[in-house]
């Protein structure tokens, strides 16, 4: 199938009945995915006393909670400690996966499938699994309750699936291209930064979205990881809020709220790149 045909393909819209039909299922499916979020903004705007009302609006929005929430449960910190976390994971992630990608499409060498199948392994492998074998690993290492440790940790569990994204997106790049630049005395290094990764743009800020809400919203790693209360990351910190007689729910939902702020806010500022790279695989494809 062509390029013109398959775009044609994807960009076809239904009509008549089934145009409806599909239209109907889009906004039942869109409902039940809002329902979720509508219900946390709803809650984080009542008082303590409406939290356990089947009220679905609030008798007297709350704004105020998302100030309280953040001073009472200390966020500041829990924030910088996930926003750190997360930017230094993610960009090593993204760089090492981006040096892969370009050994396994660019520079063919002897066994380089074998590894490549090795490293899709870590792909198949659910985290929760690893858990323990983690934990025990960086108590040996000396980095339980630390940082950079956790930090690996999310490296090197989103290396195979970034690995395997980005090499799909390389692949794509055509090999004279790369031929010509080294013709022109360009360096591998220079190759992969001036020459691939610009026309692979779609395709990295994909990754980038995709690791940034794993790494983000992560709460098993974290709360097995971290034993310092100055170290949690923002859902371990909005759990530990959590009591076992009590607790200020319409803070936590506030607080909740706070912490999904950074997720959209990447998503907007790289949409137009990541519905690019979602298009380009939809294509490959």
């Amino acid at each position: 199938m062509s390029a013109k045909a398959s775009e044609d393909a994807v960009g076809r819209k239904p009509s008549g009945l089934s145009g409806a039909l599909f239209s109907s299922a889009s906004v039942i499916l869109a409902l039940v995915f809002l329902l979720p979020l509508f219900w946390i903004l709803s809650l984080s705007l009542k008082t303590n006393r409406e939290t356990l009302s089947p009220a679905l609006f609030p008798e007297s929005p709350q704004p105020g909670n998302y100030v309280s929430a953040w001073k009472q449960f200390g966020l500041g910190q829990f924030f910088l400690n996930s926003f750190a976390l997360t930017v230094s994971s993610v960009g090593v992630t993204v760089l090492v996966a981006m040096f892969a990608a370009y050994g396994f499409t660019k520079l063919r060498f002897r066994g380089s499938e074998t590894l490549f199948v090795t490293l899709l392994m870590g792909v198949i492998i659910p985290p929760a699994a690893l858990v323990v074998p983690l934990l025990i690993e960086m108590r040996h290492l000396g980095l339980y309750n630390s940082r950079i440790g956790l930090s690996l940790v999310y490296v090197a569990l989103g290396l195979p699936i970034a690995t395997l994204i980005v090499r799909g997106f390389f692949d794509g790049i055509s090999h004279e291209l790369v031929e010509a630049a080294r013709l022109d005395r360009c360096s591998e290094t220079k190759i992969l930064f001036r020459v691939v990764a610009p026309l692979a743009r779609g395709g990295i800020v994909t990754v980038i979205i995709l690791l940034f809400l794993a790494n983000w919203n992560d709460f098993i790693l974290a709360f097995v990881s971290l034993k310092d209360e100055q170290k949690y990351t923002l859902p371990v910190g909005i759990q530990s809020q959590i009591g076992q007689y009590t607790s200020e729910y319409h803070l936590i939902a506030a607080s909740s709220v706070i912490a999904s702020i950074p997720v959209f806010a990447v998503y907007l500022a790289l949409q137009q790149q990541f519905e690019r790279g979602i298009a380009e695989g939809a294509l490959k494809a």
